[in-house]
C-alpha cells in the first residue's frame, strides 16, 4: 500500500468510524429524550414518576410484566411498585401469576379472605423461584391492602399454568367427596398426577384420562361452578401437555404450554369482567413475536385475540447477579452475570442517561432515530431459573413488535429466599 493511498484509506477509516460514533451518540440522545425515569424501584414510594403511565394504559385490559430472569431483585421490587400503581392509579383487580391455576387458589385465599400463610401460598403456585422475599413481601401488602377494601374491591390473586394437575384435582375431589361423586377411578387419578409428568407411563396417563372424561360430564351446581369447571379444563390441558412430551421436538410442549396459558389468562378477565388484570411471567411468556427462538408465546395469541387491550412489558439491565438454583450444591446461590453484549439492547440501554427507566414504543416511536432502532433486528438476553455460568442465551428480535414497552434496569442483584419466621416468638 503506497503511502498516498495508506493515508487516504486511515482518514477513510476514520471518517467511518467517526460517522458510526456519531449515529450511537443521535440515537443514544434520542432514546434519552423518550425515556420515562424512575426515581425509585421500591414499593410503597410516592408514584409520580409513574403518572406518564396513566394516558398509555388507560384503555389497556391485559398488561403484562416480563422479567429477562426468574431470580433478579429489582425485577421482582420494580414488579410491586407496578402491582401497587395498577391497582390503586388505575384500577386492576387481579393478578396474574406464572404459576398453577387451581393451586394458586391458596395464595388467593390468604390474600382476600386471610386464611392459611403466605409459604402454603406460594407453594400452591407451584414454583420454587417464587419463594423469596420479595414475592412474600407483596403478597402481604396485598393481603394488607384487601383488609382495607369492601369485597368489590379486593384484588384477586390467579395462576395461568397447567403444568400439574394435582391441585385441580385436590379442589375436585374436596367438592364431590360430600355427595359420592369422587369414584376409585379419579382417586387413582388423583395418584398418578401427584408424579413427575415426564415419569408418568401410559397407564398413568390412561387413569388421568379416564377420569377427566368422568368429571366433564359432572354437572356441578353449588357453589362458584365457574371455577369448578375450569378446574376440569385444567386438567383437559394437563392432559394435552403431557402429550405433547416429544425428545424429537421439544418446542412441542413449550408451545401447548403458552397456548394454555393465554386461554386460562383469558379465561380469569372473562371471569373478573373484564376488569383490568396484571400478569406476571417471563419475558418469553409475554411477548408478542417468536423472535430467534421460534417459539409460540403466551403473549402472541393475548395479542392476536385483544389486540391493542394487551400490552406488553418486557425487562432488560445490563450487568449484576441472579437468583440461580445451583445443581451441585442443590441449593440457591447468587450467580454472576456477564454484563450485556456489545450491541445488544441491554448494552444500548446502559448508555443511556438514566439507570432506570421506562420507554413505551408507539410514544417513542414518533422520533425517527428512536423508531429504526425499535424495529431494526437486535439481541436481547433471556435468561430463566438458573444462571450456571453456560454461555448466555440471547434472542434476536425487533423491540418494537417482541413488547409495547421496555423496563430497563442498568444494575441488578440476586432476589433474596424467603426468610423464615422466628418459630421462638
Amino acid at each position: 500500500m503506497t503511502k498516498p493511498f495508506k493515508g487516504l484509506f486511515i482518514a477513510g477509516l476514520f471518517f467511518f468510524i467517526t460517522n458510526i460514533s456519531f449515529a450511537q451518540s443521535d440515537m443514544i440522545a434520542a432514546i434519552n429524550g423518550q425515556i420515562i425515569p424512575l426515581k425509585t424501584l421500591e414499593p410503597g414510594a410516592d408514584l409520580a414518576d409513574l403518572q406518564k403511565l396513566k394516558p398509555i394504559l388507560k384503555d389497556k385490559e391485559i398488561i403484562g410484566l416480563g422479567e429477562a430472569t426468574h431470580g433478579t431483585h429489582e425485577f421482582f421490587l420494580f414488579k410491586h411498585r407496578m402491582l401497587q400503581f395498577l391497582v390503586k392509579e388505575m384500577g386492576v383487580k387481579a393478578f396474574i401469576m406464572e404459576g398453577d391455576f387451581a393451586g394458586a387458589q391458596a395464595m388467593n385465599d390468604y390474600v382476600v379472605n386471610g386464611k392459611g400463610t403466605v409459604d402454603k401460598g406460594l407453594q400452591g403456585v407451584g414454583f420454587g423461584i417464587w419463594m423469596t422475599q420479595e414475592v412474600v413481601d407483596m403478597a402481604n401488602w396485598l393481603k394488607a391492602y384487601n383488609a382495607t377494601q369492601p369485597a368489590e374491591n379486593k384484588v384477586r390473586f390467579f395462576g395461568c399454568d397447567m403444568q400439574w394437575g394435582s391441585s385441580a384435582m385436590a379442589m375436585l375431589k374436596e367438592y364431590l367427596t360430600p355427595t359420592n361423586q369422587f369414584t376409585p377411578e379419579m382417586e387413582v387419578a388423583y395418584a398418578a398426577t401427584k408424579l413427575y409428568a415426564p415419569s408418568l407411563n401410559s397407564k398413568d396417563k390412561a387413569a388421568i384420562k379416564g377420569a377427566v372424561n368422568s368429571l366433564n360430564k359432572i354437572k356441578f351446581t353449588e357453589g362458584d361452578t365457574a371455577m369448578y369447571r375450569h378446574y376440569v379444563r385444567e386438567l383437559q390441558q394437563f392432559i394435552i401437555y403431557i402429550d405433547a412430551q416429544s425428545t424429537l421436538f421439544p418446542a412441542k410442549q413449550s408451545d401447548v404450554r403458552d397456548k394454555c396459558m393465554a386461554e386460562n389468562v383469558e379465561w380469569i378477565a372473562n371471569y373478573m369482567h373484564h376488569s383490568k388484570v396484571m400478569v406476571w411471567a417471563h419475558n418469553g411468556h409475554i411477548n408478542k413475536t417468536a423472535g430467534s427462538d421460534g417459539y409460540k408465546r403466551m403473549g402472541m395469541y393475548l395479542a392476536n385475540d385483544l389486540k391493542d387491550k394487551y400490552y406488553a412489558m418486557g425487562f432488560d439491565f445490563n450487568n449484576g447477579s441472579m437468583r440461580s438454583f445451583d445443581m451441585k450444591q442443590r441449593k440457591n446461590v447468587a450467580a454472576e452475570m456477564p454484563k450485556a453484549r456489545p450491541g445488544s439492547s441491554g448494552d444500548v440501554f446502559a448508555q443511556c442517561a438514566e439507570p432506570n427507566f421506562i420507554l413505551d414504543f408507539k410514544s417513542a416511536s414518533a422520533d425517527p432515530l428512536v423508531n429504526t432502532f425499535l424495529n431494526t433486528n437486535i439481541a436481547s438476553v433471556f435468561y430463566g431459573a438458573q444462571y450456571n455460568g453456560e454461555a448466555p442465551h440471547y434472542v434476536t428480535h425487533k423491540l418494537a413488535e417482541t413488547f409495547d414497552a421496555m423496563i430497563f434496569i442498568r444494575d441488578t442483584h440476586a432476589a433474596m429466599d424467603e426468610k423464615q419466621p422466628d418459630v421462638t416468638k
